[in-house]
């Protein structure tokens, strides 16, 4: 049989229900986002069915009819409500089992097409981006410590985040040979990059920190291993992961005394509120520093910082104030 006919054959042959997961997850390039996807499609079966997605139990669900599939969801989605999970987090289960049917009506694995018929959360984007203060910043880099690897590498760590308004899966992708301390740049593969990658531009404290960490590894590290590692006596060397990043960050704030939950993602909204506060609001240059597609998205931040509402409610405040001038009358 030639190439040509098995290349034939594989797109003439609808897709297996064992195959539809695997093939969902692998086009997702972002391990972080495959995890997710694996998270929830496992939670929709079991919280309907009692037990995962075995390809039986996918065929028996991809077999139901248009009203029978949107009655199904509907159902899971009205036990997510009954959870009291956020309207991102319900939005994000129902999306991954509508990709899942999509795929499966795209290789001819069901017919159905519940799309349009289960309606979304409304979500309120970015209504709180509020990171801790450049205050509580500078005491945060004061808890590592400096004399020990695992500090070092936190030090660092917390300078490239606050200074650079990186994503936890940003940092954590770097490679050793992303870092180039002499034209003192890092390459990041940004979010719905792909393999794609940007030059950024560091600090020469955080040049200064990332090769302080480096110089105290045992030993080099090669050109294609990752820059953070972890580095307990355990797991060392290997890639430092998304939870570890977060309990390590969560920890130095407790350390700190910090009054509030301080994560990655809070240190991004801590650079950016900082970055437009320095800059008076220009929301242009912020706009490279955080790499977000859409102005906007930091308008809205914007907005929080100056907290907009509030003056105008103190304005309004001051015109109904009894002692008011009251307006000439007609």
């Amino acid at each position: 049989m030639s190439e040509n006919t098995v290349e034939r054959n594989m797109v003439m042959t609808p897709a297996t229900p064992a195959d539809l997961l695997g093939l969902l997850l692998a086009e997702k390039r972002s391990e972080n986002t495959r995890r997710a996807y694996r998270y929830d499609l496992t939670d929709f079966f079991m919280t309907l069915y009692g037990r995962p997605a075995s390809p039986a139990l996918l065929q028996q669900f991809l077999s139901l009819n248009t009203p029978q599939m949107v009655g199904v969801i509907m159902r899971y989605k009205t036990v997510l409500l009954e959870r009291h999970l956020s309207e991102a987090t319900v939005n994000r289960r129902l999306s991954a089992i509508m990709s899942l049917i999509r795929l499966a009506r795209k290789l001819g694995a069901t017919q159905s097409d519940p799309s349009g018929f289960v309606a979304t959360e409304k979500v309120v984007a970015y209504r709180d981006t509020r990171g801790i203060t450049p205050v509580q910043a500078r005491l945060l880099l004061h808890q590592p410590d400096r004399s020990t690897l695992k500090g070092k590498r936190d030090y660092a760590l917390l300078r490239l985040l606050l200074e650079n308004a990186l994503r936890r899966a940003e940092a954590l992708a770097v490679r050793v040979a992303d870092f180039n301390p002499d034209a003192r740049t890092l390459a990041i593969r940004g979010k719905g990059r792909g393999t794609q990658q940007e030059r950024i531009t560091l600090s020469a404290a955080t040049v200064a920190a990332i090769l302080d960490y480096q110089r105290a590894l045992p030993a080099p590290r090669p050109p294609e291993a990752p820059l953070f590692i972890n580095v307990s006596p355990g797991h060392y060397g290997k890639q430092l992961t998304p939870d570890g990043l977060y309990k390590t960050i969560r920890a130095l704030a407790e350390q700190a005394g910090l009054d509030r939950r301080v994560s990655p993602h809070r240190l991004r909204h801590t650079a950016i509120t900082m970055a437009l506060d320095a800059s008076g609001g220009d929301i242009r240059r912020v706009q490279r520093l955080s790499r977000h597609a859409r102005l906007e998205t930091l308008q809205i931040y914007d907005d929080n910082r100056a907290n907009l509402q509030g003056q105008v409610t103190e304005l309004l405040a001051t015109l109904l104030h009894e002692d008011s001038p009251r307006p000439p009358q007609g």
